[in-house]
């Protein structure tokens, strides 16, 4: 039996918003494949898309604002436009990317803060009772949480995160970088 030790020494510097991201597009690729139950890697999908740009917000203030903890708990949209007026980046919440941002935060609140809600609808269609199929009325946060949407805030909150890169004038090859060191060394 052998009683030597080694020490390991292990290091990793996270980044939320590059697992965050790659989690996003692996549950975008899924819901599209359509199988059964793809509703949930849809309605995941748009959850991790909102969280995914709340830890690019806070990865990058983090870097470029030295008093950033003390403002990180505030409110998505006050943190963007903080970092929109010291990266000098223009953000028109009126067309796309931004724009997707409002119904994204709609969806990510009414899921977070989840409480019970009675829908009814009432329609007049034509036809037969027995033809007609009927449809679940949904929530406001039900009705956003769509493939398509889910396909457009996967690539409006990337694209989102590439502008202010750019504007940051940091190094391109650190913006999805996980760092993971380690060495072994024999304890005599």
């Amino acid at each position: 039996m052998n009683n030597e030790k080694s020490k390991i020494t292990a290091t990793r510097h996270v980044n939320v918003f590059a697992e965050l991201s790659h989690g996003n597009g692996v549950l975008l690729e899924n819901a599209k494949e359509r199988r059964p139950g793809y509703h949930y890697e849809t309605l995941a999908s748009v959850i991790m898309a909102a969280f995914k740009f709340e830890a690019f917000l806070n990865h990058i203030g983090f870097l470029v604002l030295p008093f950033w903890s003390a403002i990180e708990r505030l409110p998505h949209k006050n943190k963007l436009e903080i970092l929109a007026t010291h990266l000098n980046v223009e953000i028109d919440s009126g067309k796309r990317p931004f724009q997707t941002l409002t119904a994204l935060f709609q969806a990510r609140d009414g899921i977070a803060h989840g409480k019970p809600e009675l829908i009814e609808t009432v329609a007049i269609k034509d036809g037969l009772p027995n033809e007609l199929d009927a449809e679940k009325p949904q929530t406001k946060w039900e009705s956003i949480c769509t493939l398509e949407f889910a396909e457009r805030a996967y690539e409006d909150t990337e694209q989102i995160a590439v502008l202010f890169w750019n504007a940051s004038g940091l190094d391109t090859l650190e913006f999805r970088r996980n760092g993971f060191s380690y060495s072994i060394s024999s304890i005599q």
